[in-house]
């Protein structure tokens, strides 16, 4: 750890908070410019948020979001509900407003990249903190409005590179930062399940060098330093993992033993160590960070060839680090290199559809790759330099990096001032269809009593997995009304908000597409609200991208998907069988979308 004199302490934290600001100013902007038009959460972000709303009720969170785990008819969650806790605070100061939800995602965020700011600082000095500060602003630009996504793929992404540096610190003997490790992968781990084969392995690793260091050093001081802040993470550790033994020791199964079967014995084949390679190689592409392509999205498709030259010129400067006996440089590329391999593992036992966001913790190895590789270049350029020359190559290289960090947060901040929710069609769309559908339940002029009514919310969604359906239950619960769905969505909305319809005094129906016409012919029911968000031009491009489509379905064989495209799209669109380019098409018409109406009546009318 770097130790400063007492007079340079202030400067030192001054030029931190500094670097934090810079860090934080787009996201700052991106709040302000999201918190009009009003936005809808939807689907996972929806659910997300009535689990916030559980936090400090009869019903706290104990488990995390509902994922692709155990049985895809009765599925199991993300680990734990971690992120659920750190989110409601500030979500409850701002009016436990969906905007809320945002801005805490945000602070969250701002903490996550503050930390690895300090901690560089502690360990390497300021110059770390800038050359780290460049590399946060670089990568946080290409995540672009994903940071203020409270989706929980997108959550860690961020924390994950504070616990690769924590990890980091402690391999230096900096056991202080222990703790930090514990409390950001245990984060990481609850929040998303793709974390578990690496955060455990990357703990195990700290604990057993921090042993090994301690029983070197031969002095009981150091022993018992060891001990004393393994005993503070372990706290720390049965704390935040409390909830979920609780659900274990509860559940029948509990959701922890979901989890661990599914990985054990996953419902389909595993894709293996070759596609696991290609996923990883994929994500080792700093051309798209550097260049701020949307790296949200991404498949083995794309080509590897760029992250292979990454790899290989990483692992040329991490042994050329060694040699030079650069001892922490090594000890990050230790962390680096272990933390490959533990993602090769758990990229390998990805199943199913590969989806993007199961290997975004690729993207925070990339960067920090890019890191040491550039500090090893310094390092080098630095011992082939001596006296004024040295000095005046710090000086440049300082201002470089000072000047690199201010223009990529200034062009972030240009990008920030337009940015847009995610799905904002589907919300906007939502947000039409709510307003005079609160009106008129406000109003008690349609049947269910008001806000003294319970209303059953269904919904048949062959556009986006239900995705306004979800969002309508939180938007009619954030209203006050009592609400609840059907038992086949309760690991969803969780089980509390699950009702029999029996016990509904009216049922309020979310309908999308040819659904619409299926509910307008329904006796005793009342429609409240109908919209088409597509212009007519977007219609006609509807129509031409479906015509398209089913003549490719039938060129390639695939002629029984057609009938799908009105009932079920999505289907289509993640059939490996369909050619890219059909599913690219597919893909666009779901983006267009289609009508939404919402009907309220008698909760016989949901069967």
């Amino acid at each position: 750890m770097v130790r400063l004199p007492r007079s340079a302490r202030g400067r030192t934290l001054l030029v931190i908070a500094g670097l934090v600001v810079l860090l934080a100013l787009p996201l700052t902007v991106g709040l302000g410019v999201l918190h009009y038009p009003r936005w809808y959460p939807l689907y996972d972000v929806a659910q997300t948020e009535l689990r916030i709303r559980d936090v400090w009720s009869r019903h706290p969170p104990r488990i995390g979001l509902v994922g692709r785990l155990g049985n895809p008819n009765d599925p199991g969650s993300h680990p734990g509900p971690l992120s659920f806790w750190l989110l409601w605070p500030v979500w409850r100061l701002f009016g436990a407003s969906a905007w809320g939800m945002q801005v805490s995602d945000g602070i969250l965020n701002i903490i996550a990249m503050g930390a690895v700011v300090w901690m560089a600082a502690r360990r390497g000095g300021l110059h770390l903190a800038l050359a780290v500060t460049v590399m946060l602003v670089v990568l946080a630009a290409a995540f672009g409005s994903a940071l203020l996504e409270p989706w929980n793929p997108y959550l860690p992404v961020l924390w994950w590179i504070t616990f690769l540096v924590a990890i980091w610190c402690v391999l230096c003997d900096d056991l202080a930062l222990l703790p930090v490790a514990v409390f950001t992968g245990s984060f990481c781990a609850q929040t998303h399940a793709s974390y578990l084969g690496l955060v455990p392995g990357l703990l195990i690793l700290a604990v057993l060098v921090a042993l090994f260091t301690a029983h070197r050093n031969a002095e009981a001081r150091a022993v018992a330093r060891f001990f004393r802040w393994v005993a503070i993470a372990a706290v720390v550790g049965g704390i935040v993992w409390l909830p979920p033994v609780i659900d274990e020791i509860k559940g029948s199964p509990g959701n922890l033993s979901v989890v661990r079967d599914t990985f054990l014995q996953p419902p389909e084949e595993p894709i293996g160590v070759r596609k696991g390679l290609d996923v990883l190689l994929v994500h080792l592409n700093p051309w798209r960070v550097l260049a701020r392509q949307d790296i949200t999205t991404g498949s083995v498709s794309r080509s590897i060839v760029a992250g292979v030259i990454m790899l290989v010129i990483w692992f040329a400067a991490a042994v050329l680090a060694w040699r030079l006996r650069e001892r922490a440089l090594t000890r990050l590329n230790i962390v680096i290199g272990v933390s490959l391999l533990l993602g090769l593992a758990s990229a390998s036992r990805i199943f199913g559809f590969v989806w993007p966001y199961l290997a975004l913790w690729a993207w925070g190895l990339n960067v920090l790759m890019c890191l040491t590789t550039g500090w090893t270049l310094i390092i080098l350029i630095r011992r082939g330099l001596k006296g004024v020359r040295r000095e005046r190559a710090v000086r440049i290289a300082t201002s470089a990096a000072a000047a690199a960090a201010v223009a990529v947060s200034a062009s972030f901040v240009i990008d920030a001032s337009s940015m847009e929710p995610a799905d904002s069609n589907m919300s906007r769309t939502l947000g039409e269809l709510v307003q005079p559908t609160l009106a008129a339940l406000s109003k008690g002029s349609v049947r269910g009593g008001g806000h003294d009514g319970t209303y059953l919310v269904t919904w048949v969604d062959p556009v986006a997995f239900g995705s306004q359906g979800f969002g309508l239950v939180d938007e009619l619960e954030r209203q006050g009304f009592h609400v609840g769905a059907l038992k086949s969505y309760r690991r969803a909305v969780t089980t509390h908000r699950v009702l029999d319809p029996s016990d509904a005094t009216a049922v309020v129906h979310l309908s999308i597409g040819s659904d619409i016409a299926v509910w307008r012919a329904k006796p005793g029911v009342t429609e409240l609200a109908y919209v088409d968000p597509r212009t007519a031009a977007q219609r006609a491009q509807y129509e031409r991208l479906k015509a398209h489509v089913i003549v490719e379905l039938q060129r390639t064989g695939l002629n029984e998907l057609s009938s799908l495209l009105d009932s079920n799209p999505l289907v289509v669109a993640a059939d490996t069988r369909v050619p890219v380019k059909t599913r690219d098409r597919v893909g666009r018409m779901t983006e267009l979308g289609v009508p939404a109406a919402i009907f309220v009546g008698p909760p016989e009318a949901a069967e």
